[in-house]
């Protein structure tokens, strides 16, 4: 009796402008919202909110509708376990007549603002790469038998490195592939423990960067611009960046336009048995184990590290990542192959965009055939 005449007052304060529909069960208003039905505002007793949110939110056609529970002013316990599950608020059913139709008003505008909004913009669905059977198919039985074949040499390699420097024998490093998908890349480690720590200092060296480096200007250790130079002041904006503090401006202008990948010519971070371990491409068989568990594909673009796929995070470069990562692929046999020198980020970006665009069976067939021919290096790079 005390839910009719709820009911009843919700329904004479919402007025003859709307169309009420009413369930006494929450199975009868899932069929009903099922028919893809223009809903504006859904009002549920508290009793069976917490089911009715969780069955309207899990429907794409009325995940924005506002939802509202009925319950009596002061019921801070109800408050708080409904408001984080989907619940837009509550509706004190116990307060005047204006306030309740004042709620219901204002959720009822806003329903059609949000609609307005939603048709409005264009309809874009975005979409996750996903690797066709074929593919994932010569990943397996490939990588497999390319590990079970290279065993012993791969263990001599690992007492090798052991031997040379101190340090682990295999290096993780955190690389995103498709679609962005952060994992543990493997290789063998070819450089000095701690080497990413010594990036900044090779900046000037990277082989991709065409930039101008110019040496920064500090007053009481903060990399300042030109403007708080010229007053002899400390910026006022200032951003922490490898263990020290540097203006925003400055910081904006020094990374602008620089280049996204880096590569190093004369490494010096690089072990003894480091530089032939990179030349031959014998660094890099780790990763097929990342393979053979689907991290990676046999061909396809380089995972990058997560500094260098930051910058490559805008429409013009991120289709990159809508195709596989691979362990080799477009770029690498194009100019590597033929010796004909470093290309730049850009081209080396427009070939990753192309292969994921048009890669095929036939396409990596090709890759992989041209790879072979391209193992060694004829850079120390």
């Amino acid at each position: 009796m005390e839910d009719d005449l709820i009911a009843n007052r919700i329904a004479s304060l919402v007025g003859s402008g709307h169309s009420i529909v009413r369930f006494k069960e929450i199975n009868e208003s899932e069929r009903w919202l099922t028919d893809n039905q223009q809903v504006d505002l859904i009002i549920t007793d508290r009793t069976n909110g917490d089911v009715m949110v969780s069955l309207v939110r899990n429907k794409r056609d009325y995940r924005l509708v506002p939802f509202l529970i009925v319950s009596r002013l002061g019921e801070s316990p109800l408050e708080q376990a409904t408001l984080a599950t989907g619940v837009t608020d509550l509706l004190a059913i116990n307060e005047d007549n204006y306030r309740i139709q004042t709620k219901i008003s204002y959720y009822l505008s806003l329903s059609d603002q949000i609609r307005t909004f939603d048709n409005a913009r264009p309809i874009t669905t975005p979409t996750q790469f996903r690797l066709p059977w074929w593919k994932r198919f010569l990943d397996i039985s490939v990588s497999f038998t390319i590990l079970l074949l290279l065993s012993p040499m791969l263990l001599v390699v690992a007492i090798v490195i052991v031997l040379d420097s101190k340090g682990p024998v295999i290096y993780r490093s955190k690389r995103a592939g498709a679609n962005f998908h952060v994992f543990n890349m493997y290789k063998f480690r070819t450089m000095k423990v701690e080497a990413d720590q010594l990036l900044g200092q090779l900046a000037s060296n990277n082989i991709y960067d065409k930039t101008d480096h110019k040496s920064d200007v500090s007053i009481n250790g903060s990399i300042t611009c030109s403007a708080c130079e010229a007053n002899g002041v400390p910026c006022q904006k200032l951003l922490f960046d490898h263990d020290r503090h540097i203006c925003e401006k400055h910081y904006l202008q020094e990374t602008q336009g620089k280049a996204k990948f880096m590569k190093f010519r004369n490494d010096p971070r690089i072990t003894r048995i480091g530089t032939f371990l990179r030349n031959s491409s014998i660094d890099e068989l780790p990763q097929l184990v990342n393979i053979l568990v689907g991290d990676m594909s046999l061909v396809g673009n380089r995972p990058l590290p997560l500094y260098e796929a930051e910058k490559l995070t805008s429409d013009e470069f991120a289709k990159r990542f809508a195709g596989p990562a691979g362990l080799t692929g477009l770029w690498q046999v194009k100019k590597r192959g033929k010796g004909q020198g470093p290309m730049s980020d850009k081209e080396r970006t427009l070939l990753d965009i192309e292969y994921s665009t048009t890669f095929s069976f036939k396409t990596d067939a090709l890759i992989i055939w041209q790879t072979i021919f391209s193992l060694w290096q004829k850079e120390n790079v």
